[in-house]
């Protein structure tokens, strides 16, 4: 079925809609905000939702700010919001970590933030060397030396990325003991303007291509987060689920991998123009829409509340 335009929806189709679902799970980055920096009528789209009676949760692959500073910032939109509500792609990693208690040291390429949610839950980071600025050999070299204490790489978006961080990377993954994790797998990230960045998917890529080594992923649009999320929130049926996000590669074949309704808004990375080029079910989405900010008002003014 092609997508529905949600601010088009009859009012019997809006009340239909809303009770289609029960929980709404929801993006961040260029659905709530952008660089931080919030979508106007988000907030009201929240409380709305709330006072209609739906859960709302959010699944994003920014790990950047750390499970907390995610959880603060979105406080401002959700005085509700407890921090199990949010789930991160570092979350899903400690969870499969600590499952089979995993008990040695982790390298990450990542913010100082995501590390802290792995210090937190207790587990030992791997120290990085040195930036060095001189070009020779010796510099090379040094970092060469495997440590046997490594047990894991874990690669998610890291602002200071390096050649010589790859080169570590690569020589403990020369190990197949060592695990190969991937947080978020994005090749775009989003900011503002419509500028979009490269993601992590591209030295990721680059290090499986190198090593030789299948890494396994735990953000969007993995199995692995489908899992963690069925569990923690306890979900029995995915068809009550409304999977709000704007991107069509992360967010709307996520939610349809996992059996979830679908919204695609326009405030982030994807386009009205984009639904033309889709080829596959699995990435249209049941519904989109210009904002989420903008369903606050469709909802009253449709059902006057």
């Amino acid at each position: 079925m092609p997508p529905k335009d949600v601010s088009t929806l009859s009012r019997a189709a809006i009340k239909l809609f809303l009770n289609s679902f029960d929980t709404v799970l929801c993006d961040c980055d260029g659905v709530v905000w952008n660089l931080l920096n919030p979508i106007v009528g988000v907030k009201e789209t929240l409380q709305t939702l709330r006072e209609c009676g739906k859960k709302v949760h959010f699944v994003t692959n920014n790990s950047a700010l750390g499970t907390k500073g995610i959880h603060d910032s979105l406080l401002e939109y959700d005085r509700q919001l407890q921090p199990t509500d949010v789930i991160t792609p570092a979350q899903t990693i400690i969870k499969y970590l600590k499952e089979f208690n995993f008990n040695k040291e982790i390298y990450i390429l990542g913010t100082s933030s995501m590390k802290e949610d792995f210090q937190d839950a207790g587990f030992k980071l791997a120290k990085t060397k040195q930036q060095q600025t001189a070009d020779s050999m010796e510099v090379l070299q040094e970092f060469l030396v495997d440590d046997e204490s490594v047990g894991a790489v874990v690669c998610d978006y890291d602002i200071h990325l390096s050649n010589l961080k790859m080169i570590r990377c690569a020589v403990f993954l020369r190990r197949p003991d060592v695990l190969f994790i991937l947080g978020a797998t994005d090749k775009k990230l989003f900011v503002g303007n419509k500028l979009a960045l490269p993601g992590p998917h591209f030295y990721q890529a680059a290090l499986a291509e190198v090593t030789g080594r299948t890494p396994m992923a735990f953000g969007k649009p993995s199995p692995n987060l489908h899992n963690y999320i069925t569990r923690a929130l306890n979900i029995k049926d995915p068809s009550r689920v409304l999977f709000v996000g704007d991107s069509i590669a992360s967010d709307i074949r996520f939610g349809s991998a996992c059996g979830f309704q679908t919204l695609l808004v326009f405030s982030g990375l994807a386009k009205l123009s984009d639904l033309k080029k889709i080829k596959n079910e699995q990435d249209t989405p049941n519904y989109y829409l210009d904002s989420f900010g903008d369903l606050c008002e469709i909802i009253k003014s449709r059902l006057e509340m």
